[in-house]
């Protein structure tokens, strides 16, 4: 039987799908029988643990789950280091294999590999004494300088994202959790602290690999996937859409419980029919009911549409403020009189009276009378000048 394990932190809930497409890919390529260890800590969930289970036994394999707390002694020794920050608690449980799987050997994958080989292959790599087996970096050449900083050799410095433990020999070499304390204390600026501490434990006595057992995919390279394991070790992720293997994922997570659901098509809805006696079918309107046609319709209201107007901008007046002068106060002018309002009547000069009828059409231009008395501008207001009871005069000269 095959020993698979992988280690994650599930913070957000995806690490535990990205796993379970790992998973996938080596159940579709690989027909031996494979025990799966999880290596995790409180961040995996009862419901993602249920899906990983039941992906595992679809595929009629086996799962264990190991909870993992860090020691004191390499949480104190870890808190040191700046870069690990930039990096999961999870990518450290590997180094704790030894002493929480009771096997003589195992396969080591991270969360970013696609298997679309037989890994059965991989796995029947005689390891004759070495601690482990794994495939050379291949970025190595880029940062070598920095290696070597670290007491590292560059030639035959491994990546660890593919790994096959032996873990017998490991148990043997006693002093391999100190050394790799030792390793943290010396160079705390170490940008990758468990790959540099596994090189720097086990690099001295590891077996390098053919490089299709952990081939780095390149943004925009074009690479085959076929008969190789497939490390997206960058920054693009497998699950990124612009990442040359998003299609295997999302044909590898169509055979994971993750799968989206399908929706179902809408099924059209049954029509019941009518039973219609051989009487009833010609009066389909009951006589009570039937009416005229234009009887039975409503009146259709019509809606006048709303006129739109154009909207008046109202602008707000400007205040401008002038300085006041000193101003000399002026003489005072009285108003002239007010001027009486006076209506003319005609009347015939031949006339005894004012107000009798004439033939004659002659008129004169002669004031109003006001109550018996006529009164013009110069005359009082009380003084008699003419009244209806006196004779007409012949002509009034008021001027």
């Amino acid at each position: 039987m095959i020993e698979l394990a992988l280690a994650f932190n599930d913070k957000d809930g995806s690490y535990s799908e990205h796993a379970g497409v790992v998973l996938a890919s080596v159940f579709r390529h690989t027909g031996s029988p494979i025990n799966v260890h999880i290596l995790h800590d409180e961040t995996l969930t009862e419901e993602n643990k249920n899906r990983l289970t039941e992906l595992v036994s679809g595929f009629n394999n086996s799962i264990n789950f190991y909870p993992v707390t860090l020691p004191a002694e390499m949480a104190e020794t870890l808190s040191g280091i700046g870069s690990l920050d930039r990096w999961t608690w999870g990518s450290l449980y590997r180094l704790l294999l030894p002493s929480l799987i009771q096997a003589d050997k195992v396969i080591y994958l991270d969360c970013d590999v696609l298997v679309n080989m037989d890994i059965a292959e991989l796995w029947n790599i005689d390891l004759n004494g070495y601690y482990l087996a794994a495939v050379r970096d291949q970025g190595v050449m880029g940062i070598a300088g920095i290696v070597m900083a670290y007491g590292l050799n560059p030639e035959t410095y491994f990546n660890s994202g593919v790994i096959v433990f032996e873990l017998n020999n490991i148990r043997q070499k006693i002093n391999w959790y100190e050394e790799t304390l030792n390793f943290w204390r010396s160079y705390p600026g170490t940008t990758m602290p468990d790959q540099d501490a596994l090189n720097h434990v086990f690099g001295g006595n590891s077996l390098l690999l053919d490089e299709r057992f952990n081939s780095f995919c390149l943004p925009g390279a074009g690479q085959d996937f076929n008969n190789k394991i497939v490390h997206f070790a960058g920054d693009i992720k497998m699950w990124d859409p612009l990442s040359d293997g998003f299609g295997l994922y999302q044909e590898l997570l169509g055979l994971t419980p993750w799968r989206a659901p399908v929706a179902q098509p809408a099924m059209p809805r049954a029509i019941k029919k009518r039973r219609v006696s051989a009487r009833s079918r010609y009066f389909v309107i009951k006589p009570r009911n039937r009416k005229k046609s234009f009887e039975r319709r409503r009146p259709i209201r019509r809606i006048k549409p709303i006129r739109r107007t154009k909207s008046i901008r109202r602008i707000k007046p400007i205040e401008i403020f002038v300085p006041m002068r000193k101003t000399v106060p002026m003489r005072k002018i009285k108003p002239a009189a007010a001027k009486q309002h006076t209506k003319t009547i005609r009347y015939s000069v031949k006339t005894q009276a004012p107000g009798t009828r004439r033939k004659s059409k002659r008129t004169v231009m002669a004031p109003r009378i006001y109550q018996g008395h006529i009164r013009s501008k110069k005359q009082a207001v009380n003084r008699l000048l003419w009244t209806s009871k006196m004779p007409a005069p012949p002509f009034l000269n008021l001027m």
